[in-house]
């Protein structure tokens, strides 16, 4: 029991788990008796449960949990927002009372929907990121003690299993990219010609400072990465004239955009421009981020080991089986076998009975 006895005083402490996190309060009686010191304890703690009971009934549908999730968490994509928005205009009247069934019902129907991009089914991504997203928002506030427990549970809803994109660029359309880039928006030629080169994450090399790049070593440092790990970047022999010359001394970004003004930019969300630069090329199904892929594949083919790919990309686990792309015709022309073995059957004798 959390009660302290010093001289005339009693120092009580009522200390509840709850939802697996310690909340506690305490007080001091000052000239009581060791009774009403236990009265007080036990006052405090049906204080605490009742306060815990509290916050559980301010959240009454799924909505709020929503909003909660869209204030508390750090940093939410692009992307993810329009999700939220569209969970929260279909599902933010649903009160979390049979949440998980209304869930349940609406994933398929969704399954089942085409898309406004495609106009076919969202595919098993899609999916997952939506389940991803509600069951993060109430672990949220599972942890500020807002609900009692989770409904969308790993065992009801399991992640679908997705197919890893394997969109790849030849030199023609590489070409016809740069040439659309080139007339329309010039500015991205720097950033897309290294990150076809390089494999590297858009959110990486967007808001990077000229002074990641080192001349000494022709490297970019990225200090932080999805992986949590730091990174340096080579520069291939035909980007060095741009970060050593192609960037105005009074630019702070190692890329950038300039504004009529004349006033420097860094790139940030660059997917309309980009998307624009695919339709002008005759592109489909391409996206910023399989230039990575297409990077990744094309060190790996050039002879490059795992381990230094992983490192300029980083990755902590081998991704290459994903990011490798799939060319059985390229695989069979590149596997060489042992010469010995070639004429090793000859001697043998072969006896007839």
């Amino acid at each position: 029991m959390g009660i302290e006895r010093m001289h005339n005083t009693y120092k009580v402490k009522a200390r509840l788990r709850i939802n697996g996190k310690i909340v506690q309060k305490q007080c001091t009686l000052i000239g009581g008796t060791r009774e009403e010191a236990k009265a007080l304890f036990e006052k405090m703690k049906a204080g605490l449960r009742a306060e815990d009971a509290g916050r559980s009934l301010t959240i009454k549908s799924f909505g709020e949990i929503l909003a909660i999730f869209r204030e508390k968490r750090n940093k939410v994509s692009a992307s993810d927002v329009s999700r939220c928005n569209m969970l929260a205009a279909e599902l933010g009247d649903i009160p979390l009372n049979g949440f998980a069934d209304s869930f349940e019902g609406y994933l398929k129907v969704f399954r089942n929907s085409p898309t406004r991009k495609t106009g076919e089914p969202p595919c098993n991504a899609s999916v997952n990121r939506i389940i991803e997203i509600v069951r993060a928002a109430f672990n949220l506030c599972l942890e500020l003690n807002l609900v009692k427990e989770n409904p969308i549970t790993k065992a009801r809803f399991p992640k679908a299993k997705e197919r890893p994109r394997d969109r790849y660029l030849n030199i023609e359309e590489r070409q016809r990219l740069f040439n659309a880039i080139e007339k329309h928006f010039p500015y991205l030629l720097p950033f897309i010609r290294y990150s076809i080169l390089v494999p590297s994450r858009k959110s990486e090399l967007t808001q990077l400072s000229r002074e990641a790049y080192n001349a000494f070593t022709n490297t970019v440092y990225i200090p932080t990465s999805k992986a949590g790990i730091p990174i340096y970047k080579p520069v291939p022999d035909e980007m060095r004239p741009y970060f050593l010359n192609g960037i105005p001394k009074e630019c702070p970004w190692l890329f950038f955009r300039q504004d009529k003004s004349g006033k420097f930019h860094s790139l940030g969300d660059f997917r309309k421009a980009f998307r624009t630069c695919l339709k002008m090329a005759g592109l489909s199904n391409v996206r910023v981020h399989d230039l990575r892929h297409v990077a990744a594949s094309d060190l790996c083919a050039l002879g490059n080991s795992e381990r230094e790919i992983m490192d300029i990309a980083g990755w902590k686990t081998p991704m290459l089986s994903t990011y490798w792309h799939k060319n059985s015709l390229r695989s069979a022309q590149a596997i060489r076998f042992q010469g010995h073995c070639e004429n090793r059957c000859e001697n043998i004798q072969v006896a007839v009975v």
